[in-house]
């Protein structure tokens, strides 16, 4: 064979290879630079379940909420001047405790906080809050009250706040998983302190509920359920239609958009840009990949984002957000058995043709739970808190609550 041909192979098989790279899973570029650094807010107590945000105390910051399932508690983190100092906190009981978010349910101007147990407990409880600034620091001045209804009923996994009835203040849309899991709202009463009069309502039953948002999927005015179920029948993402608000008590159709097998889990949506009314999702599927449901006008379609090779082996949660200020979204993703990978990581770019993986957390911690992406310590970039609840010899000493520090500003 001469040497024009053999050029010409050469030539061809290197073509070959770079399409096979640039069209597979493997066209994603990874940039493994130095972990962004860690800050600890709190990792005193066992098992931190994930962490939200509202500001509590009305003073234009926004302060954290944690449960810590195996130490039985959960606790509100007043956001302080400087986040790198200690954020000073109160502590409250909560056995089992798998959510924890705060509301006003009494309009008294002060935040609730409500717990949601699985394990043994299973109930849904309302810690009601002191109506004086100067005593809400103060555990002994808090009143913590089961909704009897949920006691002993099924292992309650989320919650979410919304009138949905229009009457008497805010009600719960709450989740669960088997036994007996079940997706409904909390009918509040009249007078949300007297615990009896609370009536559950169920829209849906379910096997695990991991995921629980409230959107105007179809833009008729009502709030609709969207969740992500990862086991059972009823497994995938789906949404419930709102009947109305003087039909609430009738059946809520669902709606499948996918994901029937596999495993999906913490999920997020952004608007898409063409029709902000319109959302698009994306759903972390265990030991599979980022399931990516985007609308084009009225068909739900498709298409999976494949996980890099120096992550965790679990995917466990996804956020959306621009981190490096070039205006293109980028996703940020956690992962569980991270022990000695990555358990945080960010595809910059997943939109474009051109997208590549960041390191955030390094080889430190074993079990992430949700994201949070703001600005916490005001230097124009999102910042990225969540928890990690598992140490590396397998106890629930982990990591606890922390935020990584965005290195780009």
């Amino acid at each position: 064979m001469n040497t024009f041909n053999w050029f010409w192979i050469v030539l061809i098989t290197i073509a070959l290879f770079e399409s096979s790279i640039v069209f597979g899973q493997e066209r994603y570029r990874t940039v493994l630079d130095s972990p962004w650094e860690r800050h600890t807010i709190d990792d005193s107590s066992l098992g931190s379940d994930g962490t939200k945000f509202s500001d509590v105390n009305n003073d234009g910051k926004l302060d954290l909420i944690t449960g810590w399932e195996e130490g039985g508690i959960s606790r509100i983190y007043l956001q302080p001047d400087n986040t790198k100092e200690k954020w000073p906190y109160i502590t409250l009981p909560s056995p089992d405790v798998e959510d924890a978010f705060v509301s006003d349910l009494n309009g008294d101007g002060f935040m609730d906080l409500i717990t949601l147990s699985e394990g043994d407990h299973q109930r849904i409880t309302i810690h009601w809050a002191p109506a004086d600034a100067a005593d809400y620091l103060d555990a002994q001045k808090w009143i913590s009250k089961d909704i009897p209804i949920t006691i002993g009923k099924t292992k309650w996994m989320f919650g979410r706040p919304i009138n949905l009835d229009g009457k008497n203040g805010l009600d719960l849309v709450v989740g669960s998983k088997d036994p007996n899991g079940t997706l409904g709202w909390l009918e509040a009463p009249e007078n949300p302190l007297i615990m009896e009069d609370w009536k559950y309502h169920e829209i849906s039953s379910l096997s695990w509920v991991m995921s629980i948002e409230l959107l105007d999927m179809n833009t008729d005015g009502e709030v609709d359920v969207v969740i992500t179920d990862r086991k059972g029948d009823l497994r995938g993402l789906r949404w419930l239609e709102n009947p109305g608000r003087n039909s609430l008590t009738n059946v809520w159709e669902n709606h499948f958009l996918g994901i029937r097998d596999g495993e999906p889990m913490f999920m997020d949506f952004y608007e898409a840009k063409k029709n902000q009314k319109e959302i698009n999702f994306i759903v972390p599927v265990v030991q599979h990949g980022w399931e990516h449901f985007v609308k084009n006008e009225e068909v739900w379609e498709h298409y999976t984002l494949q996980f890099p090779d120096f992550v965790g082996d679990r995917a466990k949660s996804v956020k959306i957000g621009d981190i490096n200020g070039d205006g293109l979204l980028d996703l940020t993703a956690t992962f569980s058995e991270s022990l000695g990978k990555s358990g945080v990581i960010a595809m910059m770019n997943f939109q474009t043709d051109l997208p590549y993986f960041i390191d955030i957390s390094g080889k430190e911690g074993v079990k992430y739970d949700f994201i949070l992406l703001k600005d916490l310590d005001g230097d124009g970039d999102l910042d990225l808190i969540t928890s990690e609840e598992t140490a590396a010899d397998g106890s629930k000493k982990g990591l606890g609550v922390i935020w990584y520090e965005n290195p780009i500003k």
